[in-house]
């Protein structure tokens, strides 16, 4: 059975259309986090993708709709990465989505009436596969990297970033009139792909985002103290806000660290969920006992501590943080035989932060990723991290 583009448009159109609204309408309902509104832009701009692709292969008149079509779907593909990256506690960058999806819209619509299909192509192709490929590697970083639930989108955004790298490429070696750019690579394979691919997205962000409500449900009908005495994320966020501030009014120092346990999926695989919980309890304990006795403990995540104290002589949080991945390498868990515990330790001080709790809690756990990216069982400074990344460093 062969089925020609205008039909293709709709089938797709219809699917994008159901996953979109149903996604969106419930972010509307909850007033959901950032994540889940960067995400319903996602869907929202793949709603007017499948809309303008439909406007041109029913009317080849409105060629303005491929540039329309063309800009739309690369909004959709980095709102998919920001809300990736807003959901790991990190900064989105919404504006290179839409610097990228005004470039691309101007590289179809330059073109004219004459454009044709494939108006401004190279560029659309290689803005999709790249922000694509940025979401897919955001997956497996921070909070998504922990979450079983999070590859399904994994897969979604890899294929979809192989899938235009490989047009990207076509288009250059053999043509967009060749056997292998119209019909192994085109239209066709395309829109059912997007079919499927969407219903797994559409599946997989609901369930994250289902998960993160009812955490949050959780945390406000439970006690301030998690099972492990450590307090939980909403209470830190208030407790630490308040020492914060009082600290920045005696103009004391303060340092925040923020410890992440090192392949507690590989421990929960390989013993259990059981076993993972008695190393997790472990772990919590030896923080607790190794950090100071006016220090806030937060548990803010699975196997993710947020530490603040103030800091009684200048590179205090880098010794305290050291110290912690010292104790956590002599911890022993009997029920779990040569599991190694060491953690990813990201330390922000007020002197270089601020007195604000979002940016120096954000600047550990950027600190702690890179200490996990590079191998895990390491201290991160968070200053050094920012003063690495810029061109005058040396």
């Amino acid at each position: 059975m062969t089925l020609d583009q205008q039909t293709l448009s709709l089938a797709t159109g219809i699917v994008v259309l159901t996953a979109g609204l149903l996604f969106v309408v419930e972010t509307v309902f909850r007033r959901d986090s950032t994540t889940s509104r960067l995400w319903s832009l996602g869907y929202l701009a793949g709603i007017l993708t499948a809309f303008s692709y439909l406007l041109w292969a029913s009317s080849p008149s409105m060629w303005w709709a491929v540039a329309v079509g063309n800009a739309a779907f690369v909004v959709s593909a980095g709102a998919i990465w920001n809300g990736n990256r807003s959901y790991n506690g990190r900064r989105s960058y919404v504006e290179v989505t839409l610097l990228l999806a005004v470039i691309t819209g101007f590289a179809a619509g330059i073109a004219g009436p004459d454009g044709g299909d494939w108006a401004g192509a190279p560029v659309w192709f290689g803005s999709v596969a790249v922000l694509a490929g940025l979401g897919a590697a955001e997956t497996w970083r921070g909070a998504l990297r922990k979450d079983v639930n999070a590859r399904g989108l994994s897969v979604v955004l890899t294929v979809e970033s192989l899938l235009f790298a490989a047009r990207f490429v076509t288009y250059f070696v053999f043509g967009t009139s060749s056997y292998v750019f119209t019909d192994v690579l085109g239209t066709a394979t395309a829109s059912i792909l997007t079919m499927v691919l969407m219903v797994v997205a559409a599946v997989s962000m609901s369930v994250l985002r289902s998960e993160t409500s009812f955490a949050h449900a959780r945390r406000r009908s439970t006690p301030v103290f998690t099972a492990r005495r450590l307090v939980d994320d909403q209470s830190f966020q208030q407790v630490a806000a308040d020492r914060l501030e009082r600290a920045h009014n005696h103009d004391e120092r303060v340092a925040l660290l923020h410890v992440d346990l090192d392949d507690l999926e590989t421990i929960n695989t390989a013993f259990g969920r059981s076993v993972a919980d008695l190393v997790i309890t472990a772990y919590a304990t030896t923080v607790r006992n190794g950090t100071p006795t006016s220090s806030v403990i937060g548990e803010v995540g699975a196997g993710r501590i947020s530490i603040v104290f103030t800091e009684a002589q200048p590179g205090a949080g880098l010794s305290t943080a050291t110290a912690l991945r010292r104790a956590l390498l002599d911890t022993d868990v009997p029920e779990a035989p040569g599991a190694s515990l060491t953690a990813s330790i990201g330390v922000a001080t007020t002197e270089h932060f601020g007195y604000d709790l979002e940016p120096l809690h954000q600047a550990a756990r950027r600190a702690a990723d890179d200490a996990s990216a590079a191998g895990g069982n390491r201290v991160s400074d968070a200053w050094l991290l920012e003063v690495s990344k810029r061109p005058d460093w040396h």
